[in-house]
């Protein structure tokens, strides 16, 4: 009992100190408080970096994992089968009646192409444009109008280029092989290109139309969206291997996967430089700053106090000029909802102030007092 409230009376006496020292010598904390804060929002910017990354990957882990796609290996068509959440994707060139397709700039063209093959656009046919592969990995984005889904009847979304060309707009008509569609929307992107001399190989060239006014049952490619561990095994039993591929569609979101993971080892890399940085600039200022103190080590060394609690008062003092700073962040942290990278930034500053004072007071402590005090003559 007796030896703890002699070690909170030593305590009181350390935070005493501590807060005695930074209130005599304003500027010289005005300067550790700057560079403390530095080191704060490097790293909290840092970690809700990295935490909105990883959030932004298992979203888009969870989404991949729960589509499910089923093609035929030979790539020709097949019947679909009903599955409630189930996206249908049927391909075929198609003729422009009353437009006129994107031409291309630079290019092979084909001057021999016979009458059927001229003007032509490249068609897909779908149940819900929003989870096509396309839109969904942002290759394409709708820049007017509304997405395509399972309601609509005789619509269609063309490319912006296409649009300005025949100067359409949403809402206007347009007519494939004499079937007139009403456009729906708008989009703009450009797709991965083989050219081969139809009009119908460019992205601008390329339309969405609903599914059901293809009056088929026939598709090239039916995505299952479920979050069901079964519906995978389920799907597979409909559709041998032998004939079918049946897999787990990751490619939608494979080049943004890419981005994130690549913007993460980024940021994990600047994190580690950070700290690194901070390490050494404020060893480096604590260093210089020490060397001003020597009398008072000396002093406190001769007293009784042991190496332990000057270092603990050193770091107390430091602790103390981070909390405005820490007070605003954690504010700040509360209202963006971000508390845990608060707590992960500030333990990691609490660190950093604990191994610099540790690196600069390790020449000062490996003296004896009286060393110390025959510097200052």
């Amino acid at each position: 009992m007796i030896d703890r409230m002699v070690l909170d009376k030593e305590l009181v006496i350390l935070i005493h100190n501590a807060y005695a020292y930074i209130t005599r010598k304003k500027v010289r904390m005005s300067i550790l408080f700057l560079i403390l804060m530095a080191i704060l929002l490097s790293l909290y910017g840092c970690l809700s970096i990295l935490s909105s990354n990883l959030r932004m990957e298992k979203s888009f882990n969870e989404v991949s994992l729960s589509s499910i796609v089923v093609q035929k290996k030979d790539g020709s068509e097949f019947e679909n089968q009903y599955f409630n959440n189930s996206v249908y994707e049927y391909d075929f060139v198609s003729k422009l009646e009353d437009a006129k397709a994107v031409s291309i700039k630079q290019g092979v063209k084909l001057d021999s192409l016979p009458e059927e093959y001229k003007n032509v656009v490249s068609v897909v046919g779908t149940n819900n444009t929003s989870k096509n592969v396309l839109f969904r990995s942002g290759v394409f984005t709708l820049i007017s109008g509304k997405n395509i889904n399972s309601k609509d009847r005789n619509s269609i979304l063309i490319h912006s280029d296409l649009a300005k060309k025949n100067h359409l707009k949403v809402g206007d008509t347009i007519c494939l092989n004499s079937h007139i569609y009403t456009i729906k929307g708008i989009f703009e992107g450009k797709k991965h290109e083989t050219y081969t001399g139809l009009s119908s190989d460019l992205s601008e060239n390329t339309v969405f139309v609903d599914y059901h006014s293809l009056d088929t049952k026939m598709v090239h490619k039916m995505t299952v969206f479920s979050k069901k561990e079964t519906m995978l095994k389920q799907v597979q039993s409909l559709y041998p291997s032998s004939e079918y591929v049946v897999s787990k569609d990751t490619n939608a979101y494979k080049s943004s996967l890419e981005s994130i993971q690549s913007m993460k080892h980024m940021i994990q890399i600047l994190s580690c430089s950070i700290i690194v940085c901070g390490l050494v600039v404020l060893s480096l200022v604590l260093v210089l700053w020490l060397r001003d103190r020597l009398h008072e080590i000396g002093v406190l060394l001769s007293i009784g106090k042991s190496k332990m609690e000057i270092i603990v008062q050193f770091i107390l003092e430091l602790v103390f000029i981070s909390f405005p700073s820490g007070i605003i962040l954690c504010a700040f942290s509360v209202i963006k909802h971000n508390t845990l990278c608060f707590i992960l930034s500030y333990g990691l500053l609490m660190s950093i102030i604990i191994v610099s004072v540790l690196m600069a007071s390790l020449m000062i402590m490996i003296k004896k007092p009286r060393e110390i005090l025959s510097k200052l003559s």
